[in-house]
């Protein structure tokens, strides 16, 4: 698969993201898009077509979730986090701190911003089952503050 693929997927799912009302010709294309950098083993596509079902192309947690998980699984910093932050916090799956805290601790891995904020928070205050450790929150923060803003 060519990389321009995969890139165009991202781009065309995000602009669709920031629209209250996507046009359905557009959510389609991507769609069309995405499925096929998916399908050649492009496991942010995966991500990016799991992202489609939860707005652009109407509310489907049922469809989102297995394919955000794939992509997780697959090594993907922001499916990682979606993950980790539904587990903690999020209405679509069954609250669990260990796995949450599991998702984060692989987000941060790869230097996902957010998780790493997360995880500043889990280890201040002792949440998700971490012992409170000031220190590595500390650590946490600093490597967080080295992060962009934008996760790729």
């Amino acid at each position: 698969m060519q990389p321009a693929v995969a890139a165009d997927c991202r781009t065309e799912v995000r602009a669709l993201l920031v629209q209250s009302q996507p046009a359905p010709d557009s959510v389609a294309a991507a769609r069309r898009l995405c499925s096929t950098a998916s399908q050649a083993g492009d496991a942010i596509a995966t991500y990016h077509l799991g992202l489609l079902d939860l707005g652009p192309a109407g509310w489907h947690p049922e469809q989102a979730t297995p394919l955000i998980r794939e992509a997780a699984e697959a090594g993907v910093p922001e499916a990682q986090y979606w993950l980790a932050w539904q587990l903690d916090s999020g209405p679509l799956l069954p609250n669990d701190p260990a796995e949450a805290r599991r998702w984060y601790e692989a987000a941060a891995a790869q230097s996902h911003r957010l998780a790493l904020l997360r995880l500043a928070e889990v280890y201040e205050r002792g949440e998700l089952g971490a012992s409170a450790a000031p220190a590595r929150a500390a650590e946490l923060r600093e490597l967080a503050a080295q992060c962009p803003a934008d996760p790729e």
